[in-house]
């Protein structure tokens, strides 16, 4: 059970980073087949067309007064929050920390398509997202283990319950 959520841990991981990198390389964007990662034009393409009827004008006036006519600094920030969030999420390292950072780019997402017709589309990466928050994902084949089986001091923050369990389990 434990390594199935390290599995979903760095396979989210891989997906916010490759996103995240496109952002700044959009020449790995296109991928063979016809598939594609979100690159820094395709982001802010989706965020204008998701708040151009966005029912809270608040939010619509944030975008296009604010986020898009400063997308020279928006855009890699975007970029860098995904780098972040995968990096922390494929080494397990502040693996909660990085679940998070995920989820709320998943979950802004949700926001900003609030007349998109598909209720569940998003909540598809950001419920598994919030999970792995809880659930100590980088005490298996992660970093928070490795620490917390360092230092005991650390043990609650990186890995509690579940790396001291694994420990008086011994391997295996």
């Amino acid at each position: 059970m434990h390594e199935a959520i390290a599995v979903m841990r760095i396979f989210f991981g891989v997906v916010f980073f490759s996103n995240g990198l496109a952002k700044f390389v959009p020449g790995i964007a296109h991928l063979p087949g016809g598939y594609f990662l979100i690159d820094s034009q395709g982001a802010k393409s989706i965020i204008q067309h998701n708040a151009a009827h966005h029912p809270v004008q608040l939010y619509h006036d944030l975008v296009f007064n604010v986020f898009v006519p400063n997308w020279n600094f928006f855009g890699p920030l975007v970029g860098l929050s995904e780098m972040t969030a995968g990096l922390l999420l494929i080494f397990g390292l502040a693996s909660a920390l990085g679940a998070l950072i995920a989820a709320g780019l998943s979950l802004h997402i949700q926001f900003s398509d609030a007349t998109g017709p598909w209720l569940y589309e998003y909540a598809v990466e950001w419920v598994p997202l919030l999970c792995l928050v809880f659930m100590r994902s980088g005490s298996v084949w992660g970093l928070d283990g490795v620490i917390a089986r360092s230092n005991p001091r650390w043990r609650r923050a990186f890995g509690g319950s579940l790396v001291e369990s694994r420990a008086l389990a011994g391997p295996g």
